[in-house]
Protein backbone atom coordinates (compact mmCIF):
# COMPACT_ATOMS: atom_id res chain seq x y z
CA UNK A 1 0.00 0.00 0.00
CA UNK A 2 1.58 3.27 -1.09
CA UNK A 3 -0.57 5.51 1.09
CA UNK A 4 -3.59 5.41 3.37
CA UNK A 5 -6.59 5.74 1.06
CA UNK A 6 -9.24 4.73 3.58
CA UNK A 7 -10.56 7.80 5.34
CA UNK A 8 -10.92 7.09 9.06
CA UNK A 9 -14.41 7.09 10.52
CA UNK A 10 -13.26 9.71 12.98
CA UNK A 11 -10.21 11.90 13.36
CA UNK A 12 -8.31 12.15 16.63
CA UNK A 13 -7.44 15.73 15.80
CA UNK A 14 -8.48 18.20 13.10
CA UNK A 15 -6.34 21.24 12.34
CA UNK A 16 -5.31 23.36 9.39
CA UNK A 17 -1.55 22.68 9.49
CA UNK A 18 0.21 19.67 10.94
CA UNK A 19 4.01 19.67 11.11
CA UNK A 20 5.78 16.34 11.53
CA UNK A 21 9.07 16.87 13.34
CA UNK A 22 10.35 19.49 15.79
CA UNK A 23 13.03 20.89 13.51
CA UNK A 24 13.38 24.66 13.26
CA UNK A 25 11.18 24.43 10.17
CA UNK A 26 8.44 22.47 11.89
CA UNK A 27 8.39 24.81 14.88
CA UNK A 28 8.53 27.97 12.75
CA UNK A 29 5.69 26.75 10.53
CA UNK A 30 3.43 26.18 13.53
CA UNK A 31 4.28 29.61 14.95
CA UNK A 32 3.76 31.53 11.71
CA UNK A 33 0.69 29.51 10.76
CA UNK A 34 -0.86 30.26 14.15
CA UNK A 35 -0.11 33.96 13.74
CA UNK A 36 -1.89 33.91 10.39
CA UNK A 37 -5.01 32.37 11.88
CA UNK A 38 -4.40 28.68 11.22
CA UNK A 39 -4.98 25.90 13.74
CA UNK A 40 -1.58 24.24 14.00
CA UNK A 41 -0.14 21.18 15.71
CA UNK A 42 3.36 19.71 15.83
CA UNK A 43 4.00 15.97 16.12
CA UNK A 44 7.39 14.86 17.43
CA UNK A 45 8.49 11.24 17.23
CA UNK A 46 10.65 11.27 20.37
CA UNK A 47 10.17 12.64 23.86
CA UNK A 48 12.53 15.52 23.10
CA UNK A 49 12.42 18.57 20.85
CA UNK A 50 14.98 19.69 18.31
CA UNK A 51 16.53 16.55 16.85
CA UNK A 52 20.04 17.08 15.56
CA UNK A 53 19.62 20.86 15.58
CA UNK A 54 19.52 20.89 19.39
CA UNK A 55 22.96 19.22 19.40
CA UNK A 56 24.41 21.54 16.76
CA UNK A 57 25.95 24.99 16.81
CA UNK A 58 22.53 26.47 16.07
CA UNK A 59 23.76 28.54 13.12
CA UNK A 60 21.54 29.99 10.37
CA UNK A 61 23.12 31.00 7.04
CA UNK A 62 21.20 34.15 6.07
CA UNK A 63 22.95 36.48 3.56
CA UNK A 64 22.42 40.27 3.79
CA UNK A 65 20.58 39.95 7.11
CA UNK A 66 19.91 43.15 9.03
CA UNK A 67 22.42 42.35 11.80
CA UNK A 68 25.37 42.31 9.44
CA UNK A 69 24.17 45.40 7.59
CA UNK A 70 23.76 47.27 10.88
CA UNK A 71 27.38 46.45 11.70
CA UNK A 72 28.50 47.88 8.39
CA UNK A 73 29.27 44.53 6.79
CA UNK A 74 28.44 44.68 3.12
CA UNK A 75 26.46 41.99 1.33
CA UNK A 76 23.87 41.71 -1.40
CA UNK A 77 21.56 39.27 -3.08
CA UNK A 78 23.77 39.35 -6.17
CA UNK A 79 26.89 38.41 -4.20
CA UNK A 80 25.14 35.51 -2.45
CA UNK A 81 23.75 34.28 -5.77
CA UNK A 82 27.17 34.47 -7.37
CA UNK A 83 28.67 32.52 -4.47
CA UNK A 84 26.20 29.64 -4.70
CA UNK A 85 26.53 29.45 -8.46
CA UNK A 86 30.30 29.21 -7.98
CA UNK A 87 30.34 26.43 -5.38
CA UNK A 88 27.22 24.30 -6.03
CA UNK A 89 28.69 22.25 -8.90
CA UNK A 90 25.52 23.14 -10.81
CA UNK A 91 23.30 21.04 -8.54
CA UNK A 92 21.29 23.82 -6.90
CA UNK A 93 17.84 24.95 -8.05
CA UNK A 94 17.62 28.59 -9.16
CA UNK A 95 14.00 29.19 -8.13
CA UNK A 96 14.49 27.48 -4.78
CA UNK A 97 17.65 29.48 -4.12
CA UNK A 98 15.87 32.72 -5.04
CA UNK A 99 13.13 31.97 -2.49
CA UNK A 100 15.79 31.21 0.13
CA UNK A 101 17.65 34.47 -0.45
CA UNK A 102 14.57 36.67 -0.77
CA UNK A 103 12.85 35.28 2.34
CA UNK A 104 15.78 34.86 4.75
CA UNK A 105 16.17 38.48 5.92
CA UNK A 106 12.38 38.84 6.25
CA UNK A 107 12.20 35.67 8.34
CA UNK A 108 14.90 36.87 10.75
CA UNK A 109 13.07 40.12 11.39
CA UNK A 110 9.77 38.33 11.88
CA UNK A 111 11.11 35.87 14.43
CA UNK A 112 12.94 38.52 16.43
CA UNK A 113 9.84 40.74 16.49
CA UNK A 114 7.31 38.01 17.29
CA UNK A 115 9.14 35.35 19.32
CA UNK A 116 11.64 35.24 22.22
CA UNK A 117 14.39 34.20 19.79
CA UNK A 118 17.13 36.80 19.47
CA UNK A 119 20.06 36.31 17.11
CA UNK A 120 23.49 37.79 16.65
CA UNK A 121 26.35 37.51 14.16
CA UNK A 122 28.55 34.45 14.45
CA UNK A 123 32.28 34.80 13.84
CA UNK A 124 32.37 32.06 11.22
CA UNK A 125 33.07 32.89 7.58
CA UNK A 126 31.58 31.07 4.61
CA UNK A 127 33.44 27.81 4.08
CA UNK A 128 34.54 29.09 0.67
CA UNK A 129 34.87 32.72 1.69
CA UNK A 130 37.75 33.35 -0.70
CA UNK A 131 35.76 32.35 -3.79
CA UNK A 132 33.56 34.84 -5.70
CA UNK A 133 30.69 36.16 -3.63
CA UNK A 134 31.99 34.67 -0.37
CA UNK A 135 31.99 36.60 2.89
CA UNK A 136 34.42 36.53 5.79
CA UNK A 137 31.80 37.36 8.41
CA UNK A 138 28.15 38.14 8.90
CA UNK A 139 26.07 35.59 7.03
CA UNK A 140 26.02 33.15 9.94
CA UNK A 141 23.60 34.02 12.73
CA UNK A 142 23.19 32.17 16.01
CA UNK A 143 21.23 32.69 19.25
CA UNK A 144 22.53 35.65 21.22
CA UNK A 145 24.13 33.94 24.25
CA UNK A 146 23.83 36.99 26.50
CA UNK A 147 20.07 37.12 26.01
CA UNK A 148 18.98 33.57 25.31
CA UNK A 149 20.93 31.69 27.99
CA UNK A 150 19.52 33.46 31.07
CA UNK A 151 16.02 33.57 29.54
CA UNK A 152 15.87 29.85 28.82
CA UNK A 153 17.40 28.84 32.15
CA UNK A 154 14.52 30.59 33.86
CA UNK A 155 11.92 29.38 31.35
CA UNK A 156 12.70 25.69 31.76
CA UNK A 157 11.84 25.91 35.47
CA UNK A 158 8.18 26.61 34.72
CA UNK A 159 7.74 25.79 31.04
CA UNK A 160 7.41 22.03 30.41
CA UNK A 161 7.85 22.46 26.66
CA UNK A 162 11.17 24.25 27.01
CA UNK A 163 12.33 21.55 29.41
CA UNK A 164 11.80 19.00 26.62
CA UNK A 165 14.47 20.52 24.36
CA UNK A 166 17.06 17.80 23.72
CA UNK A 167 20.24 17.91 25.80
CA UNK A 168 23.67 16.63 24.86
CA UNK A 169 23.72 12.88 25.64
CA UNK A 170 27.12 13.29 27.28
CA UNK A 171 29.27 16.41 27.61
CA UNK A 172 29.69 16.60 23.83
CA UNK A 173 32.15 19.45 23.96
CA UNK A 174 33.80 18.60 27.27
CA UNK A 175 31.96 21.40 29.07
CA UNK A 176 33.02 24.01 26.54
CA UNK A 177 29.52 25.31 25.92
CA UNK A 178 26.69 26.44 28.16
CA UNK A 179 23.69 24.12 28.37
CA UNK A 180 21.42 26.82 26.91
CA UNK A 181 23.47 28.00 23.97
CA UNK A 182 23.83 27.28 20.27
CA UNK A 183 21.39 24.65 18.97
CA UNK A 184 19.51 24.24 22.24
CA UNK A 185 18.95 27.98 22.41
CA UNK A 186 17.68 28.07 18.82
CA UNK A 187 15.13 25.33 19.49
CA UNK A 188 14.40 26.69 22.96
CA UNK A 189 13.44 30.12 21.68
CA UNK A 190 11.01 28.59 19.18
CA UNK A 191 9.62 26.22 21.81
CA UNK A 192 8.92 29.21 24.07
CA UNK A 193 7.05 30.86 21.21
CA UNK A 194 4.90 27.76 20.75
CA UNK A 195 4.15 27.60 24.46
CA UNK A 196 3.28 31.30 24.57
CA UNK A 197 0.71 30.73 21.81
CA UNK A 198 -0.73 27.58 23.29
CA UNK A 199 0.22 25.56 20.21
CA UNK A 200 -0.18 21.82 20.67
CA UNK A 201 3.20 20.08 20.56
CA UNK A 202 2.69 16.33 20.95
CA UNK A 203 5.77 14.24 21.74
CA UNK A 204 6.02 10.49 21.36
CA UNK A 205 3.94 10.59 18.16
CA UNK A 206 5.49 9.06 15.03
CA UNK A 207 4.16 9.83 11.56
CA UNK A 208 3.51 6.65 9.56
CA UNK A 209 1.47 7.31 6.41
CA UNK A 210 -0.08 10.16 4.50
CA UNK A 211 -3.81 10.06 3.90
CA UNK A 212 -4.94 11.00 0.40
CA UNK A 213 -8.40 11.82 -0.90
CA UNK A 214 -9.12 12.71 -4.55
CA UNK A 215 -5.39 13.15 -5.19
CA UNK A 216 -4.80 15.54 -2.28
CA UNK A 217 -3.05 14.92 1.03
CA UNK A 218 -5.67 15.61 3.70
CA UNK A 219 -3.90 14.32 6.80
CA UNK A 220 -1.75 11.56 8.19
CA UNK A 221 -1.83 8.38 10.20
CA UNK A 222 0.53 8.54 13.14
CA UNK A 223 1.35 6.14 15.95
CA UNK A 224 0.76 7.17 19.54
CA UNK A 225 1.15 4.80 22.48
CA UNK A 226 1.15 1.88 20.05
CA UNK A 227 -2.14 2.87 18.44
CA UNK A 228 -3.21 4.69 15.29
CA UNK A 229 -3.60 8.44 15.72
CA UNK A 230 -5.29 10.23 12.83
CA UNK A 231 -4.77 13.94 12.22
CA UNK A 232 -6.72 15.83 9.56
CA UNK A 233 -4.99 18.83 8.00
CA UNK A 234 -7.32 21.13 6.09
CA UNK A 235 -4.51 23.23 4.61
CA UNK A 236 -1.54 20.90 4.49
CA UNK A 237 0.90 18.45 6.04
CA UNK A 238 4.50 19.63 6.51
CA UNK A 239 7.16 16.90 6.65
CA UNK A 240 10.05 18.20 8.76
CA UNK A 241 11.47 15.07 10.35
CA UNK A 242 15.16 15.46 9.53
CA UNK A 243 17.54 13.19 7.64
CA UNK A 244 17.82 9.43 7.11
CA UNK A 245 21.34 8.79 8.43
CA UNK A 246 20.10 6.17 10.95
CA UNK A 247 18.31 4.15 8.26
CA UNK A 248 21.07 1.76 7.23
CA UNK A 249 19.02 0.31 4.37
CA UNK A 250 18.60 3.77 2.85
CA UNK A 251 22.28 4.53 3.46
CA UNK A 252 23.20 1.35 1.62
CA UNK A 253 21.00 2.30 -1.32
CA UNK A 254 21.94 5.94 -1.64
CA UNK A 255 25.20 6.84 0.12
CA UNK A 256 28.67 6.37 -1.34
CA UNK A 257 30.13 4.73 1.76
CA UNK A 258 29.34 1.22 3.00
CA UNK A 259 28.54 2.09 6.62
CA UNK A 260 27.62 5.39 8.26
CA UNK A 261 28.13 6.24 11.93
CA UNK A 262 25.72 9.09 12.71
CA UNK A 263 26.31 11.77 15.32
CA UNK A 264 22.63 12.77 15.23
CA UNK A 265 19.79 11.36 17.36
CA UNK A 266 18.86 7.84 16.28
CA UNK A 267 15.31 8.97 15.51
CA UNK A 268 16.53 10.33 12.15
CA UNK A 269 15.40 7.30 10.17
CA UNK A 270 13.99 8.95 7.06
CA UNK A 271 10.32 8.78 8.09
CA UNK A 272 9.41 11.86 6.05
CA UNK A 273 11.41 10.67 3.06
CA UNK A 274 9.59 7.35 3.04
CA UNK A 275 6.15 8.90 3.43
CA UNK A 276 6.83 11.30 0.57
CA UNK A 277 8.33 8.67 -1.72
CA UNK A 278 5.30 6.46 -1.16
CA UNK A 279 3.31 9.15 -2.96
CA UNK A 280 5.79 9.37 -5.83
CA UNK A 281 7.78 12.34 -4.55
CA UNK A 282 10.99 13.16 -6.38
CA UNK A 283 14.28 13.03 -4.47
CA UNK A 284 17.66 14.66 -5.07
CA UNK A 285 21.21 14.78 -3.69
CA UNK A 286 20.66 11.48 -1.89
CA UNK A 287 24.41 10.78 -1.79
CA UNK A 288 25.07 14.09 -0.02
CA UNK A 289 25.99 14.20 3.69
CA UNK A 290 27.92 16.29 6.20
CA UNK A 291 30.66 13.79 6.92
CA UNK A 292 32.59 14.06 10.16
CA UNK A 293 35.19 11.79 11.76
CA UNK A 294 33.74 9.81 14.67
CA UNK A 295 34.91 7.18 17.10
CA UNK A 296 33.13 4.55 19.12
CA UNK A 297 33.57 3.68 22.78
CA UNK A 298 32.34 0.12 23.26
CA UNK A 299 29.14 -0.07 25.26
CA UNK A 300 28.13 3.58 25.06
CA UNK A 301 24.50 3.97 24.05
CA UNK A 302 21.90 6.73 23.80
CA UNK A 303 18.18 5.92 23.68
CA UNK A 304 18.90 2.26 22.99
CA UNK A 305 21.27 2.88 20.08
CA UNK A 306 25.06 3.15 19.75
CA UNK A 307 26.64 6.49 20.57
CA UNK A 308 29.38 7.83 18.32
CA UNK A 309 31.64 10.56 19.61
CA UNK A 310 32.95 13.58 17.68
CA UNK A 311 36.66 14.32 17.51
CA UNK A 312 38.99 17.28 17.96
CA UNK A 313 41.06 17.52 14.78
CA UNK A 314 42.97 19.94 12.59
CA UNK A 315 44.88 21.67 15.38
CA UNK A 316 48.63 21.75 16.08
CA UNK A 317 49.96 18.39 17.19
CA UNK A 318 47.59 16.05 15.34
CA UNK A 319 47.10 14.60 11.88
CA UNK A 320 44.91 12.03 10.16
CA UNK A 321 46.46 9.11 8.30
CA UNK A 322 44.99 6.29 6.25
CA UNK A 323 45.55 2.56 6.64
CA UNK A 324 48.85 2.93 4.78
CA UNK A 325 50.13 5.41 7.37
CA UNK A 326 49.91 8.32 4.93
CA UNK A 327 48.11 11.62 5.32
CA UNK A 328 45.07 11.73 3.04
CA UNK A 329 43.35 15.08 3.59
CA UNK A 330 43.45 18.65 4.83
CA UNK A 331 42.70 18.14 8.52
CA UNK A 332 41.60 21.74 9.13
CA UNK A 333 38.83 21.62 6.50
CA UNK A 334 36.39 18.89 7.42
CA UNK A 335 34.72 18.65 3.98
CA UNK A 336 38.07 17.37 2.75
CA UNK A 337 38.11 14.77 5.53
CA UNK A 338 34.76 13.58 4.21
CA UNK A 339 36.25 13.31 0.72
CA UNK A 340 39.04 11.14 2.11
CA UNK A 341 36.58 8.76 3.76
CA UNK A 342 34.72 8.05 0.52
CA UNK A 343 37.68 8.21 -1.92
CA UNK A 344 37.56 5.13 -4.11
CA UNK A 345 40.43 3.07 -5.55
CA UNK A 346 38.97 1.81 -8.83
CA UNK A 347 41.88 -0.49 -9.59
CA UNK A 348 41.40 -2.41 -6.34
CA UNK A 349 37.62 -1.84 -6.13
CA UNK A 350 37.80 -0.62 -2.55
CA UNK A 351 37.79 2.55 -0.48
CA UNK A 352 41.26 4.04 -0.78
CA UNK A 353 41.86 5.22 2.78
CA UNK A 354 39.56 3.50 5.27
CA UNK A 355 40.19 2.99 8.10
CA UNK A 356 41.53 6.44 8.90
CA UNK A 357 43.38 7.13 12.15
CA UNK A 358 43.82 10.18 14.37
CA UNK A 359 47.46 10.57 15.47
CA UNK A 360 48.45 13.03 18.20
CA UNK A 361 51.33 13.89 20.46
CA UNK A 362 50.85 14.33 24.21
CA UNK A 363 50.74 18.11 24.13
CA UNK A 364 47.72 18.18 21.81
CA UNK A 365 46.05 15.22 23.53
CA UNK A 366 46.36 16.98 26.88
CA UNK A 367 45.10 20.32 25.53
CA UNK A 368 42.00 18.79 24.01
CA UNK A 369 41.29 16.43 26.90
CA UNK A 370 41.60 13.28 24.81
CA UNK A 371 44.37 11.86 26.99
CA UNK A 372 42.17 11.90 30.11
CA UNK A 373 38.85 10.97 28.48
CA UNK A 374 39.39 7.19 28.98
CA UNK A 375 39.18 7.79 32.74
CA UNK A 376 35.51 8.64 32.22
CA UNK A 377 34.61 5.73 29.93
CA UNK A 378 34.10 2.08 30.89
CA UNK A 379 36.11 0.82 27.93
CA UNK A 380 39.56 2.34 27.41
CA UNK A 381 40.77 0.32 24.44
CA UNK A 382 39.57 2.87 21.89
CA UNK A 383 42.56 5.13 22.66
CA UNK A 384 46.01 3.69 21.89
CA UNK A 385 49.13 5.11 23.54
CA UNK A 386 52.83 4.48 22.93
CA UNK A 387 56.16 6.12 23.63
CA UNK A 388 57.30 5.81 20.01
CA UNK A 389 55.61 6.13 16.64
CA UNK A 390 56.62 2.62 15.48
CA UNK A 391 55.11 1.15 18.65
CA UNK A 392 51.89 3.14 18.09
CA UNK A 393 51.75 2.00 14.46
CA UNK A 394 52.01 -1.61 15.61
CA UNK A 395 49.04 -1.16 17.94
CA UNK A 396 46.97 0.41 15.18
CA UNK A 397 47.99 -2.10 12.50
CA UNK A 398 49.57 0.37 10.07
CA UNK A 399 53.10 0.34 8.59
CA UNK A 400 55.57 1.69 11.14
CA UNK A 401 58.07 3.06 8.62
CA UNK A 402 55.31 4.83 6.72
CA UNK A 403 53.82 6.47 9.82
CA UNK A 404 57.25 7.63 11.03
CA UNK A 405 58.06 9.09 7.62
CA UNK A 406 54.67 10.80 7.43
CA UNK A 407 55.04 12.46 10.83
CA UNK A 408 58.59 13.60 10.08
CA UNK A 409 57.46 15.13 6.79
CA UNK A 410 54.50 16.88 8.43
CA UNK A 411 56.68 18.18 11.28
CA UNK A 412 59.05 19.72 8.76
CA UNK A 413 56.15 21.46 7.03
CA UNK A 414 54.73 22.63 10.37
CA UNK A 415 58.00 24.25 11.38
CA UNK A 416 58.14 26.01 8.01
CA UNK A 417 54.51 27.13 8.39
CA UNK A 418 53.24 25.66 5.14
CA UNK A 419 51.67 22.41 3.94
CA UNK A 420 52.38 21.81 0.24
CA UNK A 421 50.77 18.35 0.37
CA UNK A 422 47.25 19.38 1.45
CA UNK A 423 47.45 23.18 2.04
CA UNK A 424 46.30 22.89 5.63
CA UNK A 425 45.70 26.25 7.26
CA UNK A 426 45.41 28.21 4.03
CA UNK A 427 42.39 30.40 3.43
CA UNK A 428 39.97 32.42 5.54
CA UNK A 429 37.85 29.58 6.88
CA UNK A 430 40.84 27.52 7.95
CA UNK A 431 42.30 30.51 9.80
CA UNK A 432 38.98 30.73 11.63
CA UNK A 433 39.12 27.00 12.36
CA UNK A 434 42.52 27.45 13.93
CA UNK A 435 41.24 30.30 16.09
CA UNK A 436 38.72 27.89 17.64
CA UNK A 437 41.63 26.12 19.28
CA UNK A 438 43.00 29.25 20.92
CA UNK A 439 41.29 28.18 24.16
CA UNK A 440 43.75 25.30 24.28
CA UNK A 441 46.75 27.58 24.55
CA UNK A 442 47.85 27.84 20.95
CA UNK A 443 48.14 31.01 18.95
CA UNK A 444 44.95 32.19 17.21
CA UNK A 445 44.70 30.95 13.62
CA UNK A 446 47.19 28.13 14.15
CA UNK A 447 46.39 24.84 12.48
CA UNK A 448 49.93 23.65 11.84
CA UNK A 449 52.15 22.39 14.62
CA UNK A 450 54.53 19.40 14.88
CA UNK A 451 53.87 16.12 16.66
CA UNK A 452 56.93 15.93 18.91
CA UNK A 453 56.20 15.13 22.54
CA UNK A 454 55.64 11.50 23.57
CA UNK A 455 53.64 9.62 24.45
CA UNK A 456 51.83 9.49 21.13
CA UNK A 457 48.14 8.66 20.81
CA UNK A 458 46.02 7.05 18.11
CA UNK A 459 42.34 6.36 17.48
CA UNK A 460 40.67 4.41 14.70
CA UNK A 461 38.01 6.61 13.12
CA UNK A 462 34.73 5.93 11.36
CA UNK A 463 32.90 8.01 8.76
CA UNK A 464 30.35 9.88 10.83
CA UNK A 465 27.59 12.21 9.74
CA UNK A 466 25.84 15.16 11.33
CA UNK A 467 23.12 14.95 8.71
CA UNK A 468 22.32 13.39 5.36
CA UNK A 469 21.38 16.21 2.99
CA UNK A 470 19.46 14.38 0.28
CA UNK A 471 15.70 14.40 0.34
CA UNK A 472 12.40 15.30 -1.21
CA UNK A 473 12.30 17.89 -3.98
CA UNK A 474 10.17 20.92 -3.19
CA UNK A 475 9.45 24.12 -5.10
CA UNK A 476 9.88 27.71 -3.98
CA UNK A 477 6.63 27.44 -1.99
CA UNK A 478 7.88 24.37 -0.07
CA UNK A 479 5.39 22.16 -1.92
CA UNK A 480 6.58 18.61 -2.57
CA UNK A 481 6.95 17.69 -6.25
CA UNK A 482 6.45 14.28 -7.77
CA UNK A 483 8.84 12.60 -10.18
CA UNK A 484 7.22 14.41 -13.13
CA UNK A 485 7.71 17.79 -11.48
CA UNK A 486 4.07 18.30 -10.53
CA UNK A 487 2.91 19.50 -7.11
CA UNK A 488 1.51 16.88 -4.74
CA UNK A 489 -1.47 18.88 -3.41
CA UNK A 490 -1.54 19.37 0.34
CA UNK A 491 2.02 18.14 0.93
CA UNK A 492 4.89 20.39 2.03
CA UNK A 493 8.36 19.64 3.36
CA UNK A 494 11.44 21.23 4.88
CA UNK A 495 14.40 20.40 7.18
CA UNK A 496 16.76 17.61 6.07
CA UNK A 497 13.66 15.80 4.84
CA UNK A 498 14.23 17.92 1.71
CA UNK A 499 17.22 18.07 -0.60
CA UNK A 500 19.66 20.94 -0.02
CA UNK A 501 18.78 22.56 -3.35
CA UNK A 502 19.73 25.98 -2.02
CA UNK A 503 23.40 24.97 -2.14
CA UNK A 504 23.55 21.93 -4.40
CA UNK A 505 26.49 19.62 -3.88
CA UNK A 506 28.25 21.75 -1.28
CA UNK A 507 27.63 23.04 2.19
CA UNK A 508 28.45 25.95 4.46
CA UNK A 509 27.77 26.37 8.15
CA UNK A 510 24.10 27.13 8.81
CA UNK A 511 22.81 26.15 5.38
CA UNK A 512 20.65 23.26 6.60
CA UNK A 513 19.08 25.10 9.51
CA UNK A 514 18.67 28.19 7.37
CA UNK A 515 16.88 26.16 4.72
CA UNK A 516 14.73 24.41 7.29
CA UNK A 517 13.44 27.50 9.05
CA UNK A 518 13.01 29.57 5.89
CA UNK A 519 10.90 26.99 4.10
CA UNK A 520 8.87 26.23 7.23
CA UNK A 521 8.00 29.93 7.23
CA UNK A 522 7.23 29.84 3.51
CA UNK A 523 5.06 26.73 3.84
CA UNK A 524 2.91 28.24 6.58
CA UNK A 525 2.38 31.46 4.64
CA UNK A 526 1.41 29.55 1.50
CA UNK A 527 -1.06 27.38 3.42
CA UNK A 528 -2.61 30.48 4.97
CA UNK A 529 -3.15 32.01 1.53
CA UNK A 530 -4.60 28.82 0.04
Amino acid sequence: MTHHTTIPESWDMEVDLVAMGSSTGGLAACIVGHDLGLRTVLLEKTDFLGGGTALSGGVLWIPFNHHMLEEGLSDSREEALTHIRTISMGRHDEEYLAAYLDTGPELVRYLEEHTPLKLTIEASPDYYADLPGGKKRGRQLYPNPELMGPMLKEAEKTNPLVAKVRRDPVPFFAGMRDEWSEGRALIGGLAMACADRGIDVLTGVRGRQLIVQDGRVIGLRAERDGRDFFVRAAKGVLLASGGFEWNQEMNKRFMNCPTLFPLTPNSNEGDGHIMGMELGAAVALMDHSIYQPAFRVTGEEVQGGPFYRPLSYGYPGNILVNRHGKRCCNESFYPDIGRAFVAYDRLKSELANVPIFWISDSENANRTGMSVLPKFTKDTGWLRQANTLPELAGQLGIPADSLTETVERFNRFAREGRDPDFHRGEGTYQAYWGSRGAWAGQKPSDTLGPLEKPPFYGIELHVGSVGNLGGLVVNRRAQVLNTRGDVIPGLYATSNTTALLSHGFTYTSGACQGKSIIFGYIAARHMARG
